[in-house]
């Protein structure tokens, strides 16, 4: 049973409005085919190009960069499991095939500047050429669908466009070509209406009697769009029940590139579609730009939110071997900025304000954020962020400025900083409190990738751990201003990264747990933050696996013992070791490892790291005998387990060991110069668990160090003497916080127990009896799946009993939130 006793008479802080927002990026094959409702996969014909600046391999497998970063290629078709899971038969254009004609790409006579390549084809009569669509094309009956085209025709008059599936028709229209212009590209619109339901069919483009055509491009899309500006209905609606406040766009890892061709730049995104040059995206396909600066615009108008533009500064994607960008090639990417803020807001006699009116929308959009660059560090990123911020900010005095990092400790100007946290459920339940000591004299905080990614992954029980990482954001929303979810969007044929909070097929659609957190926290606001305090069980934190050794130099042991028996290396994670007949020598890596390893995120390469023993050796005691000089840094890492599997792989080329330092991220216990401190580096940033120890080692000889777990407590000894204890990390089984409004309480609780929890509510003031709660609760590792879609989703739920002194029951494994009605309002 817990205790929440709430002070509605102490207003704390202010309700952030723009709190909750959408983070898009096209990952997953999002855009075009996903939110951009393109039916087509490789509509301008370019998917198998790869970039002007990386070369193939491996016969077309990968792509490489100028800097040496690989990314499987599969010639266009992106990665090895994609066209394993999909069957995909290969084709040398992407998505395209043929019977009785014969289809080739021409890169002469091109429909512009900006298209590489057209697709000629030679018809037999009676040939078709097919598209396969994005893992088949879903049409509804008495549905349209317009199709768009270019076409050239040299001896053709005719044309039929079919929709089948397994030879039975869907849908067809007719199309005539001027026969007499074999010279100029023919524009060609049409609407097909479909007859019957599919969503396994294909496209086909008939010729009855043969000939030659060159396509220069081609689309088709629904006639229905949401609110007729172009996007998927089902994928917007979901977005707009989020109520969200702003949009993060275009990026994400995408804004980056892997290479300078591969950079999201503005002036690719805008104008007609036909005349936006596409480009590879990193997560391994090619975009057409459809879903471009424009349509981003254009959805935080209709969904009423702030716009918060993501830009490249210069710098390719810095976790693959970047390219940082100098002189005019760095002047260009801010000019494209500069370009891209005066298409926003400019007026129509300007270049850019012109071209945005021609697009439908004469009057300026609203821009008040700019984020420069997409997770960029150190002292590149620093001096490139001066440049652009300068630049902007003297044009554009309004603009508020997000950075990658905390500049302001380099004495940079910075309004809000972009935080981003992937993890587990425990981990984010565990740090409920980790805004309490931000600076408020500092800049606000922006939490703009968020999710559970280990664990509990697209389950309950991960979209509790986000609830109430959520909650303990909401008590400090006096410094965090921003809150998203990442990613936001995943065609379930095309998944790259996982989870994704939308996922959907080409018919369908649905959410999984995590959106109905999110949604339910991001409708109920309330006004201000009042105090309030829980009192509640705790829960600890689940740990398994015995010691390792980490160290920068070189470090002989022996004795090693688990339980009083002997404990020998069972993985080898960095360095080696050398094996003598009393002794064993445990070397740091060389300098040839420390670069394979570089890539690996929060490792120390420069560190040996070994595991004693098996992940299910937990509970007991282990010894080690150390020979200690002065100076030698020894780490014990205590409970040195893999953490959960995540489906993100940074080189899909490369797979890597099951086991390995990024993934196993044992508790340090580190002495030192003297000391002896237990730090947790598992939420990605040094927490301490015990305090510093003043402790004495005997120099040139070998000391003793144990350590013993009960299930609850560790208690640390140095040559038997016992020099340190503590307790595992916990949380709070039930996470809370409570705003008002003039008329409202408005209750959340999280509660992570396999038990209901009564919770004895103690308010310091009236309220009615009727009161309404709003439910998200099931099965630990329930989850919803297209089949049952809604399995596990927010219900409201109308209940009575409320009082200034009431008991309310949180059913397991839940996310509540109550709305109480004042009997008296107060003034705001």
């Amino acid at each position: 049973m817990s205790k929440l006793t709430i002070q509605t008479e102490n207003r704390i802080i202010p309700v952030e409005k723009d709190l909750y927002g959408i983070f898009f990026e096209d990952i997953n094959r999002s855009g075009d085919g996903g939110l951009y409702p393109e039916m087509l996969r490789n509509r301008t014909f370019e998917d198998s190009i790869p970039p002007v600046d990386c070369d193939l391999c491996n016969n077309g497998y990968s792509l490489v960069t100028k800097t040496g970063w690989n990314d499987e290629f599969n010639h266009g078709e992106g990665l090895s499991r994609w066209i394993r899971e999909n069957e995909t038969p290969f084709t040398p254009i992407p998505a395209w095939y043929s019977k009785n004609a014969h289809i080739t790409l021409s890169d002469t006579g091109t429909l512009n500047e900006q298209r590489q390549v057209c697709l000629h084809v030679d018809f037999l009569p009676g040939g078709y050429i097919v598209n396969t669509g994005y893992h088949g094309i879903a049409v509804e009956k008495k549905k349209s669908y317009k199709l768009l085209m270019f076409v050239k025709t040299y001896n053709l008059e005719k044309l039929e466009v079919l929709i089948s599936e397994n030879d039975e028709c869907c849908a067809r229209s007719q199309i005539r070509l001027d026969a007499t212009n074999n010279t100029d590209y023919q524009l060609i619109e049409t609407e097909i209406r479909a007859v019957s339901d599919t969503s396994e069919a294909e496209f086909r483009i008939i010729s009855c009697d043969g000939g030659e055509v060159s396509i220069g491009y081609i689309s088709l899309m629904p006639e229905e769009t949401y609110k007729g500006h172009g996007l998927r209905i089902d994928l917007a609606e979901k977005l707009e029940a989020l109520h969200p406040r702003f949009l993060r766009f275009p990026g994400g890892c995408v804004v980056e590139g892997i290479s300078p061709s591969t950079m999201m730049l503005f002036k690719n995104t805008v104008g007609p579609v036909w005349e936006r040059p596409g480009h590879q995206l990193m997560w391994h396909y090619r975009s057409t730009n459809g879903l471009g600066f424009h349509e981003f615009l254009q959805l935080c108008e209709d969904l009423d939110m702030e716009p918060i533009y993501v830009f490249n500064c210069g710098i390719t994607c810095q976790a693959r071997k970047p390219m940082f960008l100098t002189g005019e090639k760095l002047q260009d990417v801010l000019k494209d900025v500069l370009d891209a803020i005066e298409y926003a807001m400019a007026p129509i006699e300007t270049k850019w304000g012109s071209m945005r009116a021609k697009m439908g929308h004469p009057d300026p959009f609203k821009l008040n954020y700019l984020e420069i660059g997409n997770e960029n560090w150190g002292p590149e990123y620093e001096s490139r962020y001066k440049l652009f911020h300068k630049a902007i900010s003297e044009k554009y005095p309004h603009m508020q400025f997000i950075a990658n990092e905390h500049i302001e400790k380099e004495g940079l100007m910075v309004d809000i900083v972009d935080e981003h946290y992937y993890n587990t459920a425990e981990c984010f339940s565990e740090n409920t409190h980790h805004f309490d000591s931000y600076d408020r004299k500092g800049p606000k905080i922006f939490l703009g990738e968020l999710s559970v990614v280990r664990g509990y992954v697209a389950q309950l029980y991960g979209a509790l751990g986000e609830g109430a990482f959520l909650i303990g954001a909401e008590h400090n929303q006096d410094i965090v201003k921003f809150i998203s979810y990442a990613p936001l969007l995943e065609n379930m044929s095309y998944s790259a990264w996982f989870p994704n909070l939308i996922r959907f097929d080409n018919r369908a659609s649905f959410c999984i747990p995590a959106y109905y957190t999110w949604k339910l926290f991001g409708q109920n606001r309330g006004d201000f933050v009042v105090a309030s305090q829980i009192e509640t069980n705790k829960s600890p934190r689940i740990v398994k696996g015995m010691a390792s050794l980490l160290s920068r130099e070189k470090i002989i042991y022996k004795n090693a013992r688990w339980n009083d028996t002997a404990a020998e290396i069972s993985h080898t994670l960095m360095g080696s070791t050398v094996v003598e007949e009393s002794q064993s020598i445990i070397v740091p890596p060389e300098l040839q490892e420390q670069m394979e390893k570089n890539w690996m995120w929060q490792v120390d390469v420069e560190k040996s790291f070994v595991v004693f023993g098996e992940e299910n050796e937990t509970i007991g005691k282990f010894d080690i005998e150390i020979y200690y000089e002065t100076g030698i840094d020894i780490t014990i890492g205590l409970f040195s387990s893999r953490i959960a599997k995540e489906v993100f792989v940074l080189d899909e080329t490369k797979p890597i060991d099951d086991w390995n330092a990024e993934k196993v991220r044992p508790l340090h216990w580190r002495i030192k110069d003297g000391t002896s401190i237990v730090c947790d580096f598992n939420f990605g940033q040094k927490k301490n668990l015990t305090g510093e120890c003043k402790v004495v080692l005997k120099k040139n000889e070998f000391n003793r160090f144990t350590y013993t777990f009960d299930g609850s407590e560790v208690q640390l000894y140095i040559n038997t003497e016992l020099i340190q204890t503590f307790h595992i990390p916990v949380f709070n089984s039930l996470a809370t916080i409570v705003t008002d409004t003039e008329n409202d309480i408005i209750i959340k609780a999280v509660n992570f127990a396999m038990e209901k929890d009564v919770i004895d509510i103690h308010l310091d003031c009236e309220v009615k009896n009727e009161y309404t709660a709003y439910l998200l609760t099931g099965e630990q590792t329930e989850e919803n799946t297209l089949e049952q879609p809604e399995r596990l989703c927010d219900k409201m739920v109308k209940l009575t009993g409320a009082d200034k002194y009431f008991t309310y029951e949180a059913p397991p494994f839940s996310v509540n939130v109550l709305i109480l009605q004042k009997t008296q309002s107060k003034e705001i």
